[in-house]
């Protein structure tokens, strides 16, 4: 009997597959999430995590936190490199020029995420290059972070590979 009852609730229990979460940042910078979307915002649509922990999307696709999102920015992305790109030059730097409108609000500060990991993005500044980066794929994405460190605005996702130039005189 307990085994019955026990399918019948699996079988009927709702799935939750309907529910939607909604996430936009106010003029004040702060970040909602909610499961109404807000009346007079441009709200960003979440798809709620349902599987096992750890990042499930396959190497070299978005996983659900690399969607962009300008938040109280007009113009939020990267400008250089270009997605998709192949650099081949003499060193492992990469340029990277960004493209933010307004300038940063007050109280936040721009992240520069490479293959996963923070780097360091002086305070202001929309054009940097980053050295000794490696001759490989990368991935990159920029973000908008509040004071207490929450992504307010993001660029999309983007993948450029660095390959090293050959020395003059010598062919691949």
């Amino acid at each position: 009997m307990i085994k019955h009852l026990f399918v019948a609730l699996v079988f009927f229990a709702p799935q939750g597959s309907g529910a939607e979460i909604f996430r936009w940042v106010d003029t004040d910078g702060r970040t909602h999430f909610s499961d109404r979307r807000p009346p007079d915002a441009a709200a960003q649509r979440i798809a709620p995590d349902t599987g096992p922990a750890g990042d499930s999307a396959p190497k070299g696709e978005a996983a659900a936190g690399d969607e962009p999102f300008l938040g109280p920015y007009a113009a939020f992305d990267i400008l250089l490199p270009t997605t998709g790109a192949v650099l081949i030059q003499p060193t492992d730097t990469l340029e990277v020029q960004l493209l933010l409108e307004p300038p940063l609000l007050d109280g936040h500060r721009l992240d520069l995420v490479l293959d996963d990991r923070a780097v360091a993005v002086e305070a202001g500044s929309t054009g940097f290059q980053i050295q000794g980066v490696g001759f490989q794929a990368h991935r990159i994405q920029a973000r908008v972070l509040d004071a207490l460190g929450s992504v307010v605005a993001s660029t999309p996702l983007l993948n450029v590979e660095l390959r090293q130039s050959a020395p003059p005189g010598l062919l691949p």
